[in-house]
């Protein structure tokens, strides 16, 4: 066993400080690419939530439609046609059934862009705020 030992550490010198340094500089410049990119990252993935759960809300109320005959006012009556909590409180155009307004994502960021009622069939959506 000991002229295992003997022979491995024969030869054996380690990294040199260059090379160490050489490998902190790589890691430097992987990190300085990803983190920027890591917000814009994380806002896009909330834009991608918020309007999915848009979609969930319209075809919330559809189902309220087809049961009740009228549009909902708001996204408050929608808890019996959808499962979870929603993060936004929605207004619809109860004539047409379009999503007109939309809080509850501000503090994350994103901004809604109110639906044109009855107009051109336009419901809101989230996306970044503008600049």
């Amino acid at each position: 066993m000991k002229t295992l030992m003997k022979r491995m550490h024969k030869g054996q010198k380690g990294l040199t400080l260059i090379e160490l340094l050489i490998v902190v500089a790589i890691l430097g410049i992987i990190a300085a690419v990803v983190i920027p990119n890591l917000g814009a990252f994380m806002v896009t993935g909330r834009i991608s939530a918020a309007n999915t759960e848009v979609e969930n809300v319209k075809t919330a109320s559809l189902a309220y439609y087809a049961e009740n005959e009228a549009w909902p006012a708001d996204s408050g009556v929608l808890n019996l046609y959808m499962a979870g909590t929603l993060t936004g409180n929605y207004t619809f155009d109860t004539e047409w059934g379009w999503i007109t307004g939309g809080l509850g994502w501000q503090p994350s960021g994103l901004a809604w862009t109110d639906g044109l009622a009855g107009i051109s069939g336009y419901h809101g959506t989230w996306g970044r705020p503008a600049v």
